[in-house]
C-alpha cells in the first residue's frame, strides 16, 4: 500500500510538471501569435504601398514602367507574406486548442490522481482500523481460551476434591465396619466374661 502511495505522489508530481511546461509552451505560442500579427500588419502596409507605388508608376508613364516591375514584386511579396502568416496563424490557433486540450487532460489526470490518492489512503486507514479491530478480537479470544482453561482446571480440582471424599467416605465406612466387628467382639467377650463369673460363683 506504501508503494501505491508513492507511485501516486510521483505520477501526480510528472503529472505537474508537465503542466507546467505545457503552460509555459502555450504562453510562447500566444508570444508568436503576437509576432505573426505584427508580421501580418507590415506585410498590409507594404501591399498599400505597393498599390500606391504602382499608381505613380502608371503616372509616370514610360519613365515609371521600372518602378512599375519593382511595386509589383513588392506587392507580390506582401501577398506571399500575408498568405504565410495567415497559414502560421492557422497551424499556431491549432497548436494552441491541443495545449488548452492537454492542459485539460492533464489537470483532469492530476485531480484523478489526488482522488485516488486520497482513496487510497482511507483504504489504507480502513485496513489498519480493521487489523487493530483483528488484534482486540485475537486478544478477546485468547481471554476466552485462557478463562476457559482456568474453568477446566477449576472444574478438573472439583472432581479431585470429589475423588477424594469418595475414598475418604469409602475409608470411613470401611473404618466403621471395622470398629461394628470391634464392637461385637467385644460384646461377645463381655458376654463371656458374664457367664464366666457366674459359673465361678457357682
Amino acid at each position: 500500500m506504501e508503494d501505491t502511495n508513492q507511485a501516486m505522489d510521483a505520477i501526480r508530481e510528472q503529472a505537474e510538471a508537465v503542466a507546467e511546461n505545457i503552460v509555459i509552451l502555450s504562453e510562447r505560442t500566444q508570444a508568436i501569435g503576437e509576432i505573426i500579427l505584427t508580421v501580418n500588419d507590415i506585410a498590409e502596409r507594404c501591399h498599400l504601398l505597393a498599390l500606391n507605388a504602382a499608381i505613380e508608376a502608371a503616372a509616370a508613364g514610360e519613365h515609371g514602367r521600372t518602378f512599375a516591375v519593382v511595386a509589383s514584386e513588392i506587392k507580390s511579396l506582401a501577398d506571399q507574406s500575408k498568405e504565410a502568416t495567415a497559414q502560421v496563424r492557422s497551424n499556431l490557433s491549432e497548436i494552441q486548442h491541443g495545449i488548452n486540450a492537454s492542459v485539460m487532460l492533464t489537470e483532469e489526470a492530476v485531480k484523478r490522481v489526488g482522488a485516488g490518492k486520497r482513496q487510497t489512503d482511507a483504504t489504507q486507514s480502513t485496513i489498519r482500523d480493521l487489523a487493530e479491530s483483528v488484534q482486540e478480537s485475537v486478544l478477546a479470544f485468547q481471554q476466552i481460551v485462557a478463562g476457559t482453561n482456568q474453568q477446566q482446571i477449576g472444574l478438573e480440582q472439583v472432581i479431585q476434591a470429589l475423588q477424594n471424599i469418595r475414598e475418604a467416605s469409602s475409608q470411613t465406612a470401611a473404618g466403621t465396619r471395622q470398629l461394628e466387628g470391634a464392637a461385637t467382639n467385644l460384646n461377645d467377650l463381655g458376654q463371656g466374661l458374664v457367664e464366666a463369673v457366674r459359673n465361678y460363683r457357682v
